[in-house]
């Protein structure tokens, strides 16, 4: 996803006024609310963070066990500096249904959570419905009886400006760093072709990076959610605007 960028991308959410720490004291507002802490629990409740890319929200919260899954293997590299006491596993979020603990360890006997989140809008990574349904499958497969999943979406079709452009900036000593892309609409697909050009005391790098991202709906992600066996709940704001879908496993009688 972020093959040409992973040293570049915490700088440049940071110079959007991402908070990574205000979005984990949100998270754990919404979580005791539901009745997950460890007060309540008696014991670490256990958070799955797929698509976790750098650690940035993990890394907030240790009073839970943490293991993050991310396709990119780089980015994992980031998060285990930032988070030395989380296992962190390369892990397709379109494979979580077949994976066990035989093949990833971090998952531990019985490889089941109370907390499952996907956030940052990397849901929308999926490329149809079929798809998100099976990765919405799998994350709610991971879930303990009571336990939550947290999906924050990305912006709906009816809310993307086609052909607006975007510019973020990081002016440091040794670092000049420009991002800018032109969003354009294919159909439900978002095309973003990151363009990053970087002054270092190396000299002038270009790189070229494309991103597709699926526009769902909000009622496409509510129904992957059903079809997941989960009870469906939406914030509207969510943790910074984008919304955030909210799925409960059912307990047993």
């Amino acid at each position: 996803m972020f093959s040409q960028s992973q040293q570049w991308y915490d700088l440049v959410y940071d110079a959007q006024g991402k908070d990574y720490l205000e979005e984990a004291e949100r998270l754990r507002l919404i979580l005791m609310g539901h009745g997950i802490s460890t007060q309540i629990l008696g014991r670490r409740p256990r958070w799955l963070d797929v698509a976790c890319g750098t650690g940035r929200h993990l890394v907030h919260l240790p009073e839970f066990d943490r293991v993050g899954v991310d396709l990119d293997p780089a980015m994992l590299d980031v998060a285990r500096l930032r988070c030395p006491t989380v296992a962190f596993e390369v892990v397709d979020m379109r494979s979580l249904s077949p994976w066990d603990s035989a093949d990833v360890p971090s998952l531990g006997t019985e490889g089941r959570f109370e907390v499952v989140t996907c956030l940052f809008s990397a849901i929308a990574y999926m490329r149809d419905p079929d798809e998100l349904a099976t990765a919405v499958k799998g994350m709610a497969g991971r879930l303990a009886p009571g336990g939550l999943l947290l999906i924050e979406p990305f912006l709906t079709p009816d809310m993307v400006v086609e052909g607006r452009p975007w510019m973020n900036i990081i002016d440091r000593p040794d670092l000049k760093l420009v991002r800018m892309d032109v969003p354009r609409v294919d159909g439900r697909r978002l095309d973003l072709e990151f363009h990053y050009l970087a002054a270092t005391p190396e000299g002038v790098d270009h790189r070229i990076e494309p991103h597709r991202i699926t526009l769902f709906t909000i009622e496409e992600i509510r129904d992957a959610f059903r079809s997941a066996g989960l009870a469906w709940q939406y914030d509207a704001e969510g943790l910074s605007g984008r919304g955030l879908h909210v799925g409960t496993k059912s307990s047993p009688e």
